[in-house]
């Protein structure tokens, strides 16, 4: 059985705006990975995937996004910006923000040699 893309819906979602300008290009890597995990083709350089592999590339894609939605949102004026207390902390005494988690976990990867640029 072959794997397909997922039909996603942006439609009144939580911060509908900034992830219809973010998650495109994320969701399109990951359709990518996929396809190429679950049909035995090879994901740009790093060729037939082990499920291990796949398992750190899959993360990787959501850790880049994280940071872009991140970037992204401080590019926007103030009064259409996010509020960090809404989406960037993983703790509820706020002492652990989601971003900087992201850029540890990338950073992390890429001493493995698994690094992705997404575009």
């Amino acid at each position: 059985m072959a794997w397909t893309p997922p039909s996603r819906n942006f439609d009144n979602i939580q911060f509908e705006t900034l992830r219809k300008t973010v998650d495109g290009k994320f969701n399109t890597v990951h359709d990518e990975l996929s396809d190429c995990y679950y049909n035995g083709k090879p994901f740009r350089t790093f060729g037939i995937l082990t499920k291990e592999k796949f398992d750190k590339l899959h993360g990787l894609i959501f850790v880049l996004r994280d940071i872009a939605f991140h970037q992204e949102n401080f590019k926007s004026p103030p009064p259409k910006r996010i509020p960090e207390d809404e989406y960037n902390y993983v703790d509820i005494e706020k002492t652990i923000k989601k971003s900087d988690r992201a850029l540890q976990i990338r950073d992390a990867l890429a001493a493995e040699g698994i690094e992705l640029v997404i575009t």
